[in-house]
């Protein structure tokens, strides 16, 4: 009996044998994935609570403690529905490189076409949620504008946390103290987001000015690239590893990450701007969350993707739609330090 390659079982089965799209920060940071049954999600916002516990005489009634420490706010995740479409004469145009265009077996040209839609249907998905992920990290907020939608995704980050170095500070300055500026957004970090900076992922300029500094030159420690432990031929395209740098009490990997895209009006931008670092913590609590397909053919129940395909007769094509509903969230917000420096 016949495979339907175009039931969404299928389709599925497809889609997790991909190779998956590489995504620096939703890979690197944002590791756990939660899913919910409802077009909204909710996202808790983490804030430190750091009171002592008062001293009362075991003769005293014991002092309420209001609870603090997080925040929560509900959000409609941007839905994204990349779909392709396919004639009938593409798909008898189909071919693979030295085949003949007169013969060739067209349900395979079909299987190949599908297969390539719904790579290209991941891939832009993927982009996509690295977008929201460096959007949340760089400026504590994400701006949802498309066809249907315009609002905007605030996650409360501390403004002070939001930095902006202007004339000697800049790194570029032979007077900056960029050893300075990271052991003190580490403390930062430490005192109001409650964890340890320890990744530092800056944009191609400010790795640049960064390294160019006598004192951070002196201050790198390179051993585990010449160790074999971190190879930069194995990361990801457009990520360069440089070392562990020790900026007094605050020690982080540093990673250059120029990854791309093309913006609405194809104009090539960075996930991380060129003058820009995030300093932040790998074990902070940052979740990609992904709402309900808002499809009856999908069950309505939680998934993180849904493909779905259906035919036209004439012109007789196929439509193939694939939908996703995610928010990559950081939770811990104020574990991030969004810094220009140049």
């Amino acid at each position: 009996m016949a495979v339907d390659i175009y039931t969404t079982r299928a389709m599925l089965a497809a889609m997790r044998q991909e190779a998956p799209t590489n995504m620096f920060l939703i890979d690197t940071l944002f590791r756990r994935i939660e899913t919910f049954s409802s077009e909204t999600v909710d996202i808790d916002i983490i804030k430190g609570d750091e009171r002592l516990a008062p001293f009362v005489s075991p003769r005293v009634k014991g002092k309420v403690m209001a609870e603090q420490g997080f925040s929560t706010m509900s959000y409609k995740p941007p839905y994204v529905k990349p779909n392709y479409v396919i004639e009938a004469a593409d798909i008898l145009k189909d071919r693979v490189a030295g085949e003949n265009m007169y013969q060739g077996d067209a349900p395979s040209r079909a299987a190949t076409r599908l297969a390539k839609n719904l790579a290209d249907g991941e891939k832009h998905i993927a982009r996509r949620e690295e977008w929201m992920a460096a959007q949340g990290l760089t400026t504590g907020k994400v701006d949802v504008v498309g066809e249907g939608m315009n609002y905007q995704i605030d996650f409360g980050m501390n403004p002070n946390h939001l930095v902006t170095l202007s004339g000697t500070s800049q790194w570029t300055d032979a007077a900056s103290d960029p050893l300075k500026n990271i052991s003190d957004w580490g403390t930062s970090i430490a005192d109001n987001g409650n964890a340890n900076a320890n990744i530092l992922i800056g944009g191609k300029d400010a790795i640049q000015a960064l390294f160019s500094n006598d004192k951070v030159v002196k201050a790198l420690d390179t051993r585990r690239i010449d160790l074999g432990q971190i190879s930069p031929s194995t990361l990801a395209p457009g990520v360069t590893y440089y070392g562990t740098l020790k900026a007094f009490g605050t020690i982080v990997e540093v990673y250059q990450y120029v990854g791309s895209y093309k913006d609405d009006n194809g104009v090539r931008q960075r996930f991380i701007p060129d003058n820009k670092i995030v300093l932040t913590s790998t074990e902070a609590d940052f979740r990609r969350n992904f709402g309900a397909i808002a499809d009856l053919d999908a069950g309505l129940i939680p998934m993180m993707a849904f493909p779905k395909s259906w035919t036209e007769k004439d012109p007789s094509s196929r439509t193939v739609l694939i939908q996703s509903a995610p928010l990559p969230a950081p939770h811990q917000i104020d574990a991030v330090v969004s810094a220009t420096v140049v």
